[in-house]
């Protein structure tokens, strides 16, 4: 190599040597710049971060401001709320009749699912179902009549009503699921039909067996009635309202509706036989009833056995004062102005009764109608409101009234988004269809929804017949809810109110006290009958059910044209409510709750009243069968401690949950996992009740502790696994029975225990 060419090549080497290092620094130099970059602006948005985050003194203002505007929201609720708007809701809903299946019941449903756009709801359901009813037959009419054995009739019962029975829409009397039947025979008077009234019969030495009952309404179910009737072998039954229950006044007619509210001679209560509670549509139970589901045979469905019919007690008179035999009981005897007997003689030689029903069994579309508003903070949580919406007839009281105060309620709600209000958890308004034949909407959607409703729902309040007469307020509920419904009763006034005694607690304490709270008014535990009960019994929802009852010379009387034609729009404001001051005072009430448990970071729940409603339970167990039951005094003793320590550990929990109560009160920061969990822990402790095989003879009822008994499904029963084996333990002789749910229920409180007990972090 040249030296030319030589120093050509170290000058050029020398150049790249200068390129790559300029490269390297120049490199560097970029990464310098962009960390300083990335450094400076991370810290100038941490520093505003910081400027943005509130210091303890800004968080506690804004903790402040943030209950200052809740409470602002929920007056804002309470003085919205109009008896006008309850009035126009009462005389849609009632104006026409809508038994469940009928194409007003639909129209009904769209008009809701319409309403609850309109007020600017997040989202509106119609969910359908598929539900098996039956009708009476439009052309084979039914007849119960009383003759002589060679044909001449004595009277008949044509099962039409003189009265509103030629108006579009209305069905004639019958029994829901009644079967359609024509049996012959003499008649047993069996008082109300009670296990305890056929046994007296027993006694007396009147035999059932191949007759037909005669039997008034009252005291329990009227599905009891029919399955106790066929128990002791009854081969078809009468049903009645007597004046001693429903005319108190007497059964005259310037003693009844129209001139009184008394139900007349002509009033017929319709209702249901199906005495499976929660299982909803019969070919369904355990799975919704949607299209395309496994549906069991009819004759699978566990259906009423006998033929049974309804009557008013103008008819029913003309049966009972043929009849002879002994003299009823005393206490048995109605107020008809007759001799009551037991039969099965008549009065006459050769006379029989002959029921004659003819029904049919259909499958028809039902629809329930969700309204739904999304929370703000915890959307996976919801709080639901809900009644049904079918009738027998008009069903002014039975459940228009209900379906007139979630309606107001909904409205006001819609008013409140307009304002800026979000509840900081999901809102649910629910319409229920198909509840008069067996719960069948509300059972069905929580079949169709229990996994998420179990891992989700906080509580469900119902509002059936919730203004059902103007003399005090009855409340039921889980023992988790009870205080929260008496304090909040508190801030409502009473339509009622006299003297220094203002409020919907004041007229409660004064006229409903509590027999073992002294200074508070009672609240029960939950049986069935309503909505109600699928959420508590069958997916563990805590549970409350509302109502004003009717009063009758100070005592509460259950409203007389109940289940009847005379149910109407004009009954109610005639005779229970003129201003409807006492569908506004029901009204903020439910809503009033259904706010504070939506809006609650702390839900206030109470499981020290839950301990406190075991141990009475439990008392209330022994005292009712303490013979039965002292041959199980070491699975009763068991049972006890397991009481015991739900008590310990839920006094335990309440401490830690009245800390966190006081520094929300104080407006001090509390995470928002500390409040999900307690929250969660108190809403568990319900589902902890549910066994998942359900109790004796009834799967689908599965709470333990507070569920109606298989013998009356409106009454609460205590420990009701354990008291209806005992009910009738001297019949099935089942004591390994007895020994098998003391074990369940035990298992079940202390599962409850667990989900109390508080668990310290690592």
């Amino acid at each position: 190599m040249d030296d030319t060419v030589e120093l050509t090549y170290k000058k050029r080497k020398k150049q790249r040597r200068i390129r790559c290092i300029g490269a390297i620094v120049v490199v560097i130099l970029v990464f310098i710049i962009g960390f300083l970059i990335g450094y400076f602006a991370k810290k100038t948005k941490r520093e505003d971060r910081e400027k943005e985050r509130p210091n303890g003194h800004d968080k506690k203002a804004e903790m402040q401001k943030k209950h200052k505007d809740m409470m602002r929201f929920h007056e804002m609720f309470q003085s919205t709320v109009k008896a006008e708007a309850l009035e126009g809701n009462l005389k849609y809903f009632s104006e026409k009749p809508h038994i469940a299946g009928s194409p007003r019941q639909k129209e009904l449903a769209n008009e809701l699912e319409r309403r609850f756009k309109e007020y600017g709801f997040d989202k509106v359901e119609k969910p359908e179902y598929q539900a098996l009813l039956s009708k009476p037959d439009l052309i084979k009419k039914t007849r119960i009549t009383i003759k002589y054995k060679n044909g001449t009739v004595i009277y008949q019962v044509k099962g039409e009503e003189q009265e509103g029975g030629s108006q579009p829409g209305v069905v004639q009397p019958f029994l829901g699921y009644s079967p359609s039947g024509h049996v012959k025979g003499e008649l047993v008077y069996v008082n109300y039909g009670r296990v305890d009234d056929f046994k007296q019969l027993k006694k007396l030495g009147v035999n059932v067996t191949g007759k037909i009952a005669i039997m008034r309404y009252g005291k329990i179910y009227r599905g009891n009635k029919i399955a106790n009737a066929h128990s002791y072998g009854a081969i078809g039954a009468i049903l009645y309202s007597d004046p001693a229950d429903y005319a108190m006044e007497g059964g005259e007619e310037e003693n009844t509706y129209p001139n009184k509210a008394w139900l007349p001679a002509s009033g017929v209560q319709r209702g249901s036989l199906y005495t499976m509670p929660g299982s909803g549509d019969p070919q369904t139970p355990g799975i919704a009833a949607l299209t395309g589901m496994y549906r069991r045979p009819r004759n699978e469905s566990e259906l009423p056995p006998i033929p049974a019919h309804p009557m008013g007690y103008g008819d029913a008179i003309n049966f009972l004062q043929e009849m002879s035999g002994s003299v009823v009981p005393e206490d048995w005897k109605g107020t008809l102005g007759i001799t009551y007997h037991l039969g099965p003689e008549f009065n006459r030689g050769e006379v029989e009764v002959e029921l004659n029903v003819s029904n049919n069994l259909e499958e028809v579309p039902i629809y329930n109608v969700i309204g739904t508003i999304y929370g703000k903070e915890e959307p996976d949580r919801y709080v639901l409101i809900g009644n049904h919406r079918d009738a027998w007839v008009h069903g002014a009281i039975d459940a228009s009234t209900g379906t007139s105060v979630t309606a107001e309620i909904g409205r006001v709600l819609g008013e409140l988004l307009k304002t800026g209000w979000r509840p900081r958890r999901t809102i649910k308004i629910c319409s229920w269809g198909g509840e008069e034949y067996s719960l069948i909407g509300s059972t069905e959607w929580v079949e169709q929804h229990q996994k998420e409703l179990g891992e989700r729902a906080v509580v469900y309040l119902n509002t059936d017949t919730i203004v059902s007469g103007s003399y005090v307020l009855i409340a039921s509920g889980s023992p988790l809810v009870k205080n929260t419904i008496v304090d909040f009763s508190k801030k409502v006034d009473d339509p009622n109110a006299h003297d220094d005694k203002k409020t919907v607690f004041d007229i409660s304490l004064e006229r409903n006290p509590s027999k073992n709270n002294p200074g508070k008014p009672a609240v029960g535990n939950l049986g069935s009958g309503s909505d109600f009960a699928s959420f508590y019994q069958y997916a563990g929802v805590p549970s409350a059910d509302f109502y004003y009852i009717f009063g009758y010379k100070n005592e509460t009387v259950f409203y007389p044209v109940y289940h009847s034609q005379h149910d109407t729009f004009n009954w109610t404001v005639k005779f229970v409510d003129p201003k409807f001051l006492f569908h506004k005072a029901m009204t903020q009430l439910t809503g009033g709750l259904l706010l504070q448990f939506a809006d609650a970071p702390l839900l206030k729940m109470d499981v020290i009243t839950y301990a406190e409603a075991l141990n009475s339970s439990l008392n209330s167990l022994i005292s009712a069968y303490p013979e039965e039951l002292k041959d199980y005094a070491g699975s009763m003793n068991y049972l006890r401690m397991a009481v015991e320590k739900f008590y310990d550990t839920a006094k335990t929990f309440s401490t830690a949950r009245e800390k966190v109560e006081e520094k929300l009160e104080k407006y001090e920061e509390t995470s928002f996992a500390e409040l999900r969990r307690l929250n969660d822990q108190m809403i568990q402790v319900e589902r902890a009740f549910i066994h998942p095989y359900g109790l004796p003879e009834r799967r689908l009822v599965r709470h333990v502790i507070f569920a109606p008994s298989k013998y009356n499904l409106y009454g609460a029963s205590n420990f009701p696994g354990v008291s209806d084996i005992l009910f009738k333990l001297d019949e099935t002789k089942d004591y390994a029975g007895v020994d098998r749910q003391i074990s369940i229920a035990r298992q079940a409180i202390l599962g409850a225990v667990d989900i109390l007990t508080l668990i310290k972090s690592g």
